[in-house]
Parts: C-alpha cells; sequence; structure tokens
C-alpha cells in the first residue's frame, strides 16, 4: 500500500484538525453515597475473598466481573445497583431457621446473651451467625469452612456429631427498613450534579458549542435525562435501543439544534461508525479499562469536518474503583510502550487477576 498510498494519520499537524485536550475532574460522593459505597465494596471483597479461600477464583469469573460493575454502577447512581452481591457465591444449601422455629428461637435466645456465646472456630462472637441442627452457633463462614476443607469425616466442632452443609440454618433476612440506609433517597446523584455544573460552565464561556455525553449503561443515560431537563437542557439520547434510522434522525436533530441541547450516548453502542462533529465538548461518565473503547467514542467528535477545539472531560469519584481503572489503563500503556508494542485493540476485557486488583491493590 505504501507505493499507491499517502498515510495521514491525526496525530501529525498535516491532517490539520483542531486541538483536543483530555482532562480529569475528580468529585467527592455524598454522605450517603460514600456510606453505601464503602460498604459494597466491603461486600465485594467478602465474596472474592470467599472465592479465594475456596479456591474457585478462575471459574468465577463472571462474579468478580459483576462486582466491579456494582461498584462502578454506585459511582454514578445508587438506582443502578439492585443486586444483593452475596447472592453471587456458589450455594452452600444452608436452610433457613425461620422454618424451623425451635432452631430459630435457640440461636435468638443465644445471640440475646451477648459476649456469652461465641464461634468455637473463630472464639469470636458469630457474625452472619448460623445454627446447626445440634443447635450451636457459629459464624457462617467459620462453619463452611470447617466443612468444605475437612478431609476427615464432617462433625459439629463442639459436639463431634455428623454434621453437613444442609444441617446449617441462617437467620432470615432482615426484613426491609426505610431507616436503612442500603437505598437512598431519589436525589441527584454527585456525579450528574458535578455534570450538570460542567455543562453550565462551559455554556458561560461558550455559548454555542454543543456537548456529548457518554456512558456504559444505558439506564444511566434515561436515569440523566430528567435532572439534565430540570437544570435547563435538552437531550437527545442514543442507545442500544436504537435503530439505525432513528440513529440518522437522531443526529441530524443534534447537529441543527440550539447549544442547550445534551446528546446522551452509549459508550459502545455510538462509540464507532457515526459523525457527531456538531460538538466540540465530551464527558466520558466511566473510565474503562481498554483505552481504545474510549478513544473510538472521543473520535466521533474530534475528526474530519470538526472545526473547533475539542475538550474531553473524565468524571472520576474520588477514592474509589474508578481512580483504580484510570490507574490500570496507565500501567498497560506504559507496558505497550516500554515493549515497543502498539495494541490497543488486542484485549477488549480485563483478566481476573486485573480486576482482582481493583479490589486488593
Amino acid at each position: 500500500m505504501t507505493t499507491i498510498s499517502l498515510r495521514r494519520i491525526k496525530d501529525k499537524d498535516l491532517v490539520g484538525l483542531p486541538s483536543k485536550t483530555v482532562e480529569t475532574v475528580s468529585f467527592e460522593l455524598s454522605g450517603e453515597e460514600r456510606v453505601l459505597y464503602d460498604q459494597m465494596e466491603a461486600d465485594c471483597k467478602d465474596v472474592i475473598g470467599c472465592f479465594i479461600t475456596a479456591d474457585i477464583l478462575h471459574s468465577h469469573y463472571v462474579c468478580v466481573l459483576f462486582s466491579v460493575i456494582q461498584l462502578r454502577q454506585l459511582c454514578n447512581d445508587s438506582a443502578l445497583c439492585s443486586m444483593d452481591l452475596r447472592s453471587l457465591l456458589p450455594s452452600d444449601n444452608i436452610g433457613d431457621a425461620s422454618k424451623h422455629p425451635e432452631l430459630l428461637r435457640k440461636m435468638i435466645d443465644g445471640l440475646q446473651d451477648g459476649e456469652d456465646i461465641v464461634c468455637s472456630v473463630c472464639l469470636d462472637p458469630p457474625t452472619d451467625a448460623t445454627i446447626t441442627i445440634c443447635e450451636h452457633i457459629f459464624c457462617k463462614k467459620c462453619i463452611c469452612h470447617h466443612l468444605q476443607h475437612k478431609e476427615t469425616e464432617q462433625t459439629c466442632p463442639n459436639c463431634r456429631r455428623p454434621l453437613s452443609l444442609p444441617g446449617l440454618f441462617s437467620a432470615p433476612p432482615e426484613s426491609s427498613n426505610p431507616e436503612n440506609p442500603k437505598k437512598l433517597s431519589r436525589t441527584t446523584p454527585s456525579k450528574v450534579s458535578a455534570l450538570i455544573k460542567l455543562l453550565k460552565e462551559s455554556r458561560v464561556v461558550n455559548s454555542i458549542s454543543k456537548s456529548v455525553v457518554f456512558s456504559l449503561f444505558d439506564k444511566m443515560l434515561a436515569l440523566m435525562e430528567e435532572p439534565l431537563k430540570d437544570a435547563g437542557f435538552d437531550t437527545l439520547r442514543l442507545d442500544a435501543s436504537t435503530d439505525e434510522i432513528r440513529q440518522a434522525e437522531i443526529i441530524k436533530e443534534f447537529g441543527s439544534s440550539g447549544a442547550d441541547t445534551v446528546l446522551l450516548a452509549s459508550l459502545k453502542t455510538s462509540g464507532t461508525g457515526i459523525n457527531l462533529t456538531a460538538a466540540s465538548k465530551v464527558y466520558l461518565l466511566e473510565p474503562w479499562w481498554n483505552s481504545a473503547v474510549e478513544e473510538q467514542a472521543i473520535n466521533r467528535v474530534h475528526q474530519y469536518g470538526q472545526l473547533e477545539n475539542v475538550r474531553i472531560v473524565r468524571l472520576i469519584a474520588q477514592n474509589s474503583i474508578e481512580e483504580r481503572i484510570l490507574e490500570m489503563q496507565e500501567r498497560k500503556k506504559a507496558a505497550n510502550e516500554a515493549f515497543g508494542r502498539k495494541r490497543p485493540y488486542e484485549q477488549h476485557e480485563a483478566s481476573i487477576d486485573d480486576l482482582c486488583r481493583l479490589f486488593f491493590w
């Protein structure tokens, strides 16, 4: 091809594209969001720790990936998170003590005694209390580990009676309590508030420039529409549900609309094959471990036909998994450069080791 073609790439001044700047804007989670995030992160570590202890980590890639996604969604909006992480643990065949009133009463009476009850495996007050068919109380993690890793006959650590996992019973889940902070009231999330602030500042600086907001999560795009409209912005949305005909109509409408119109676009479904040069501001709501996916989305705006300088803004929650994903991106880039390799499209998903480093860094 070199004998019959002359290549021009955007890194060279010969192409004549306007400049592109990338910046990272950090924001703090609200008090309620921080409590919920820390609780979720602790649950994630417990789940992954159980996989590591049972030596089944590599066969549970999807579960670990789901834990990462839950934390990333929580940095956006708590409304995106809907599943109890502990349901990811493999089935342990532990029954519900509420179906055995005598065991439930024994457990309640024992736990009400406070420090008199200790798990004989770890010698601490039981956490996530589990009672055996022989009416002895242990930590759920301790008794399960004891039974699963006992090479000889499985027995109760206290009375030595034969015991198996089906002979364990846990307390019923707590009923929902409106004072329980596991779910936040429907207020504008911190990340959306930070985005709205940036959009308003951009409108003051340049009243004619348009903006595109990319997110990995289609539901997040839908959740943002109402707060953006309340802040005085019109919205258009491109997501996985948008067919090609409607997509062309939305892009055309965005090109002829005013500066107050914000295009909400899915990072994956809108990241290739479309022209968004009507905009000059790009906001990335989440980082992705494969920076090439982000580059593809950014290049929908910074491409031939763009007349204005392009500003790209990453929104990153402080002290969160998002910061560690950015660090992982930089490590991968540095490794490729050190070995003289440029293969941004080689790995589209993170390895199980990469995911675990996001929790145990």
